[in-house]
């Protein structure tokens, strides 16, 4: 080989390594985590303001009233006395843990999913309601919960609140406990009787 043409091959190489070395951009730094997420773990998707359906105090709520069945459907709530719960209209003690569940996540309701472009009520069985609650503050600000049919697979039950022309999704668990209201008052639990003491045999004659 022309020793030429190898001197300028070993400076091609020593060029190429040096550039390789020294000359070579910094590799780009990953991707900073979410705070606490594993290493690789996906961005969380953030959470949907417009799913959002208010934020309101708990210790605020006054009563909340249920209709089941339209204007001839029963009627039935809870309102609240100092500390505790009575139910409507009879006025009896209502079960405090199990009403303060309820009213806890009316306070925090959020919606799963807005229906885009919905314009016929009758297709979510909101031209008919199955169940209207209305929610009652101290400050005296209502707010209300219109209820349809559930949505196919059981993923919702479609809702309209206040006068928001949105028809969104919310779990069924809270439609069916507004339900209950209605069809199975939140009694407290009656107490278990104690057991009898175990009769002490007759003293031998």
């Amino acid at each position: 080989m022309n020793p030429r043409v190898t001197v300028g091959l070993l400076v091609v190489l020593i060029a190429l390594g040096a550039y390789y070395f020294y000359g070579s951009p910094p590799a780009a730094a990953p991707a900073a985590s979410a705070p606490g997420a594993a290493p690789g773990a996906p961005t969380p998707k953030p959470a949907d303001p417009s799913l959002d359906f208010w934020a309101l105090d708990d210790t605020q709520f006054q009563t909340v009233s249920v209709k089941q069945g339209g204007q001839s459907g029963k009627e039935a709530g809870v309102q609240r006395s100092g500390e505790d719960w009575q139910l409507i209209p009879s006025g009896e003690p209502a079960d405090r843990l199990r009403v303060n569940s309820l009213i806890f996540r009316l306070a925090t309701l959020k919606a799963t999913y807005k229906v885009p472009n919905a314009t016929n009520d009758a297709d979510f069985g909101l031209a008919t309601p199955a169940l209207v609650a209305m929610l009652k503050l101290a400050s005296g600000e209502t707010h209300t919960l219109t209820f349809g049919t559930k949505a196919p697979a059981e993923s919702g039950t479609y809702v309209r609140k206040d006068a928001d022309p949105g028809i969104y999704l919310v779990s069924n668990a809270l439609a069916d406990d507004l339900t209950k209201l209605v069809t199975e008052p939140p009694r407290p639990p009656s107490p278990t009787p104690l057991a009898s003491p175990a009769a002490s045999p007759s003293p031998a004659p």
